[in-house]
C-alpha cells in the first residue's frame, strides 16, 4: 500500500499574543521607513520642481499611504507572522513563497546603504574615524541590541525615533521663525511648478521611494500584544506623521533660503542657516544620524524574521533556524549582518547591484499586489470580524488604486532600466522561480501557515 503524498501546507496554532504595544509598533514603523530621504531628497527635488517641492511631498506621503492602505485592511483581520512571505505563501502557490525567499536576499544586500551613508555623515563629524569602520560598527552594535529580542529592539527603537521626531520637529519650527519667502505657498503663481507638470511629477515620484517603507510593520503580526488593531493603528498614525514631518521639512527648505539655494543641497545646509550651531548639533545627531539608527535597528529584526519562517518551510535548512533565549534566529540574524557588512568592507558597487536587481524586487511587489485580490474570499470570516470592515468593492478599489500607484512608479522609474539590468533581472527571476519550483519537490519543504485569523 502505497504512502499517501505529503501535504504541502499545514497549519498551525496561532501564538498567544506579544508584547509590543501600540507606541512600540509606531515608533517601529516610523523609525524604519523615516530614513536619509528626507534629508538628501528635498534638494535634488527642489532642482526638479521649485516651491512646489512641498505640495510634491504631500501629495506622495498621501499617495504611499493609498498604496498600502490594502494592508491596513488586511492586518485588522488577520496576524502575519512574517509579513508578505506569511501572506503569498498561504495565499498563492506555495512554490512562490521559494522565489520570494532569495528574492528577500536582494533587499538585504541592499541594507549596507545605511551603513554606508552612516560612516559618512561620522566621518564628516570625526575626520579621524574612517566611513566603513562607523558603517560596519553601527550594524554590529544593533546586532548586539537585536540579539537580546524584540523587546530591547523596540525600546531602543522608541527611545531613538522620539529623538528623530524632535529633531525634525525643531527643524520645522525653527523655520516657522525664518520666514523669508512667504511666496511659495501661492499654488496659483506661474512659476510654483519651476518645469512644470513633468518636473512636478519627476519629484512626486523621486519622494514616493521614501513614503512606503512602514509596510514592514505588517511582519509583526506575531510579536504584537493586540495585532489587530494596533498594528492598523501605526499605519495610520506614521502616515499622519510622515505627512506632517516630510511636508514641514520640505516646507523650510523654500521658505527660509531661495529655491536655487536649496537645488541640489541636502537639509544639512539648510539647518546651517536657520539653527545656531548647538541646535545644528544636535540636529545632525537627532536627524540624519538617527534616522540611519532607526532604519538599521528595525531593518535587523525585520528581516531575520522572513528567513527564520523559510528556515521553518523548509527553503532553507532547518538547523539554521537556531533561537537563543530571549526569541532571535541567531543564524539569521548574522546572516542579515553579514549581507549588509560585506559590501561596506570590499566596496561593491551597490548602486549596481540593486539596480540590476530594480525588475526582480517589482515582480515580487505585483506578486504580493495580486494575491490582495484574493482576501476577502480566501480570509472571509476574518474579514467580516474586521472593525475595519468594508463593503468588498470599496476593498476591491484601494487595491486597484494601490496597484495603479505601484504600476506608475514602476513606470517612472522604467526609463532608467538599461537592457543590462533587464537581462540581469531576468536571469535573477529565472533563478529564483527555478529554486520555487525544484526545492518545492524536497520533502523537508513544508509550508507552516504563519497566519492567523485569531
Amino acid at each position: 500500500m502505497s504512502e499517501a503524498p505529503m501535504q504541502k501546507v499545514v497549519n498551525t496554532p496561532p501564538p498567544p499574543p506579544g508584547t509590543l504595544s501600540r507606541v512600540n509598533l509606531y515608533t517601529i514603523a516610523l523609525g524604519q521607513v523615516i530614513g536619509v530621504g528626507v534629508i538628501s531628497f528635498v534638494g535634488p527635488c527642489t532642482a526638479l520642481t521649485g516651491k512646489s517641492v512641498w505640495l510634491a511631498y504631500a501629495l506622495a506621503v498621501v499617495l504611499g499611504f493609498l498604496s498600502l492602505l490594502p494592508y491596513v485592511f488586511m492586518t485588522s483581520s488577520i496576524r502575519l507572522g512574517a509579513g508578505q512571505y506569511s501572506y503569498v505563501a498561504t495565499t498563492l502557490n506555495y512554490r512562490i513563497a521559494g522565489m520570494q525567499t532569495l528574492v528577500f536576499i536582494v533587499g538585504t544586500i541592499g541594507q549596507a546603504s545605511l551603513g554606508i551613508s552612516f560612516g559618512n555623515y561620522i566621518n564628516a563629524l570625526f575626520p579621524q574615524i574612517p566611513g566603513v569602520v562607523a558603517g560596519v560598527g553601527i550594524f554590529i552594535i544593533f546586532f548586539i541590541i537585536n540579539m537580546f529580542g524584540v523587546d530591547v529592539m523596540a525600546k531602543v527603537q522608541k527611545y531613538c525615533s522620539f529623538l528623530l521626531i524632535a529633531a525634525l520637529l525643531m527643524f520645522v519650527v525653527a523655520g516657522l521663525f525664518n520666514i523669508k519667502y512667504p511666496e511659495v505657498l501661492d499654488v496659483w503663481a506661474d512659476d510654483f511648478m519651476l518645469n512644470g507638470p513633468e518636473g512636478f511629477s519627476d519629484a512626486l515620484f523621486t519622494f514616493m521611494y521614501s513614503t512606503v517603507g512602514y509596510n514592514m510593520i505588517m511582519t509583526y503580526g506575531g510579536t504584537a500584544k493586540n495585532a489587530k488593531r494596533d498594528i492598523p493603528f501605526a499605519f495610520i498614525a506614521t502616515a499622519v506623521s510622515l505627512l506632517i514631518l516630510y511636508t514641514g521639512v520640505a516646507l523650510t527648505a523654500v521658505i527660509t533660503m531661495p529655491v536655487e539655494a536649496v537645488a541640489g543641497q541636502t537639509m544639512v545646509v539648510v539647518a546651517r542657516e536657520i539653527l545656531p550651531t548647538p541646535l545644528f548639533i544636535l540636529f545632525i545627531v537627532g536627524g540624519p544620524i538617527m534616522a540611519l539608527v532607526t532604519t538599521i535597528n528595525s531593518a535587523l529584526y525585520y528581516f531575520q524574521l522572513p528567513f527564520r519562517q523559510a528556515c521553518i518551510d523548509g527553503w532553507l535548512p532547518e538547523k539554521w533556524n537556531w533561537n537563543n533565549k530571549y526569541g532571535v534566529c541567531v543564524p539569521m540574524l548574522v546572516f542579515v549582518v553579514v549581507c549588509a557588512c560585506v559590501p561596506q568592507l570590499f566596496n561593491f558597487q551597490l548602486t549596481a547591484i540593486t539596480n540590476n536587481m530594480q525588475l526582480l524586487t517589482s515582480v515580487s511587489g505585483f506578486i504580493t499586489i495580486f494575491a490582495l485580490f484574493l482576501f476577502p474570499k480566501k480570509y472571509k470570516n476574518a474579514w467580516e470580524k474586521s472593525h475595519m470592515h468594508t463593503p468588498n468593492w470599496v476593498y476591491y478599489i484601494t487595491v486597484v488604486i494601490a496597484l495603479i500607484i505601484n504600476v506608475l512608479i514602476f513606470l517612472s522609474s522604467a526609463s532608467q532600466i538599461s537592457t543590462l539590468q533587464i537581462v540581469v533581472s531576468l536571469i535573477g527571476l529565472a533563478i529564483c522561480m527555478a529554486f520555487g519550483f525544484f526545492r518545492a519537490k524536497s520533502p523537508k519543504v513544508q509550508i507552516k501557515v504563519s497566519v492567523w485569523e485569531e
